[in-house]
């Protein structure tokens, strides 16, 4: 499991990251390893935040509060459960704006944390979606494979065409992406330079098939693939 820290306090952030590292010697087995990842500001944990299966935030010390850090996840659609730390005694007027997300009471006990992380990873479970990882030359994505609809290579790069309209290029070659999807059987590697997600196919000929996203993908005379009717 990946689990984000962001507190603005050295010292609690210190303390979160020792809660944990002892939280992995007690549930590894259970839960797998915990991989954590600790940040001092939002802009740094915003860099990749769709690794995360959880985030632990502690804004306490600055002017950027938790609700506002939960708003810019969500608004980037990151998958993972989102839990702020609330100072003890907290009136209950300040919870009520949190809008249903998971609160902790400081100072963090590990009983607590343990639960949490329990719950996160039964509900990882239950919610799993694949993805893939794509390494563009400045940032690395991680993305659901049913929002790929065709990835192409074109001069050592790999592009991925996805069902938002975005393009990520990744260096390598079309057979290293194809190894990395054919266990999901709806990618099709159709010829030498372009793997299809027959998910996205909306109709097809013998030679060309039009695609959910208005594209049309010219096959080979001869080819081996045969979409779904």
């Amino acid at each position: 499991m990946y689990i984000a820290v962001l507190a603005d306090n050295v010292a609690d952030r210190k303390q979160t990251e020792r809660l944990l590292g002892r939280a992995n010697d007690v549930l590894a087995k259970e839960t797998g390893t915990l991989y954590i990842d600790s940040f001092g500001d939002v802009e740094s944990l915003m860099h990749a935040p769709m690794k995360y299966e959880l985030f632990l935030i502690d804004m306490s010390h600055s002017d950027t509060h938790g609700q506002s850090v939960a708003a810019a996840l969500r608004e980037a659609n990151a998958p993972g459960n989102i839990a702020l730390m609330i100072p003890k005694d907290t009136p209950f007027s300040y919870q009520i704006v949190l809008d249903g997300l998971t609160t902790i009471q400081k100072p963090l006990v590990p009983s607590t944390l343990h639960q949490l992380i329990r719950e996160t990873h039964k509900e990882q479970l239950q919610t799993i979606i694949p993805k893939i990882e794509i390494r563009s030359e400045n940032e690395t994505y991680y993305i659901p494979l049913e929002q790929i609809i065709y990835a192409k290579e074109k001069e050592h790069f790999v592009y991925v065409h996805l069902d938002n309209g975005k393009v990520l290029s990744m260096l390598g070659e079309i057979r290293d992406f194809y190894r990395w999807v054919d266990t999901h059987p709806e990618f099709v590697l159709i010829k030498k330079d372009t793997v299809l997600n027959e998910n996205h196919v909306i109709s097809s000929t013998k030679r060309e098939y039009h695609m959910s996203n208005g594209e049309i993908l010219s096959l080979p005379r001869f080819s081996f693939f045969k979409p779904q009717q």
